[in-house]
């Protein structure tokens, strides 16, 4: 096993799984691993990159525009990343197991990441409510314990970044545990963190206490117990400021549906005069002044169905997190730091206790730390490269 791994990465240049599929092509480099980077037509990446394949495009053919460049590039691992909704609509969906059958058709092993894993518990009408899904529930539920057993069943290797996800995958769908490997979301290192002082400078928030969510505007984030949570504190800390940083859903953005529940929420933060900003979609390169301004950042998600990409980048800065007492936060985050999901009240009294007694925020800030140190990019590699080479090993029997 001395040989260079060649390694195929399949994902969308769109959504929040973009930005992790990028830092884990980074880091499987720096691993010395040789890397095609397969992503959708769509996304404005330049294609003269090296290594990037824009590729394929939404629809009935995107497995084999795939396939296509996987006969071009053929890897030894094709690693390929899951969302019930990220190559396209419903067609897009039924269709990712034809890609993975394609993918072991050039001789490959395939590894997919599941970034959402929905427990059979919260497969409800509440949940097709909150995400804005239509459809016989029954059916609904049918279909996806069936293609994600599928989706299992056609990969040599699953990985999910929760042990709680594993657990769902092995209880509730029936799945092998011995092909399911849990690798945490990767937490960056940021060499250049701006003071809170300076940040709250640049943003004009000076002597203001910052709550900040950030991260696409979706029902099951509950981003309407955050505003009801705050309005209570609003009333006894004049200088508390609540700046929601979210983006319109790429999947639900044209849903009237949707359109109406964004009005809902601006139009409850509005009863909170003066303490309340909406920014939309925040870029980037502006996101991390954002996050440095921050005193404590609240995420209020009222369902368990993928790790948080926010929650990585909060424990990236380090930032004090209070958050609802579903995985993955309960997993890793102090009782003082968790609220009953849904309560805006416990949320309010978890807030205001972080903010305003140091000990408290020393002690989550605490934990922050040990997570972040558990999730290092550089230990995701490690660990991903584990994994390629057990199974290539398995094959090869070597």
């Amino acid at each position: 096993m001395g040989l260079r791994l060649n390694v195929a990465v399949v994902s969308s240049s769109r959504g929040g799984v973009f930005p992790y599929t990028r830092k884990l092509v980074r880091v499987l480099q720096e691993h010395g691993l040789k890397v095609h980077f397969l992503l959708d037509r769509d996304g404005g990446l330049p294609s003269a990159y090296e290594g990037v394949y824009p590729c394929w495009s939404s629809g009935i053919r995107y497995p084999f525009q795939v396939f296509r460049v996987l006969c071009t590039c053929k890897p030894d691992i094709v690693h390929v990343q899951h969302e019930f909704f990220l190559y396209g609509g419903l067609l897009s969906a039924l269709l990712f197991p034809l890609l993975l059958l394609l993918a072991r058709v050039i001789g490959g092993r395939v590894v997919v990441t599941l970034h959402g894993v929905i427990p059979m518990v919260e497969f409800g009408e509440k949940f097709l409510s909150v995400n804005l899904v239509r459809g016989p529930l029954w059916l609904l539920k049918v279909g996806i314990l069936l293609l994600t057993k599928v989706i299992v069943h056609l990969s040599s290797a699953v990985i999910v970044h929760e042990k709680f996800f594993m657990k769902v995958l092995t209880n509730d769908y029936g799945c092998p545990e011995d092909k399911i490997y849990v690798v945490p979301h990767g937490v960056d290192e940021v060499e250049e963190r701006l003071e809170l002082d300076e940040a709250k400078r640049m943003l004009g928030l000076e002597d203001r206490k910052v709550v900040l969510f950030f991260g696409y505007l979706a029902g099951y984030k509950g981003v309407e117990t955050l505003i009801d949570g705050f309005k209570l504190l609003a009333e006894r800390h004049a200088d508390w400021l609540l700046i929601v940083g979210g983006g319109e859903h790429p999947r639900l953005k044209n849903k009237a549906a949707y359109r109406r529940y964004l009005a809902e929420l601006r139009n409850r933060a509005l009863s909170i005069s003066g303490q309340t900003m909406f920014t939309g979609f925040i870029p980037d390169e502006e996101l991390a002044v954002y996050i440095s301004a921050a005193d404590l950042i609240v995420l209020p998600y009222r369902l368990s169905m993928s790790s948080s990409g926010p929650f990585a980048l909060a424990v990236s800065y380090e930032k004090p997190v209070v958050a609802s007492n579903i995985p993955p936060f309960s997993g890793v985050l102090p009782p003082l730091a968790l609220f009953r999901r849904g309560s805006h009240e416990e949320l309010s009294e978890r807030v205001e206790r972080v903010l305003s007694d140091e000990s408290a925020r020393k002690r989550v800030s605490l934990h922050i730390r040990r997570v972040k140190e558990e999730r290092s990019w550089r230990r995701v590699g490690l660990e991903t490269v584990r994994i390629y080479r057990d199974i290539l090993r398995t094959v090869r029997g070597t």
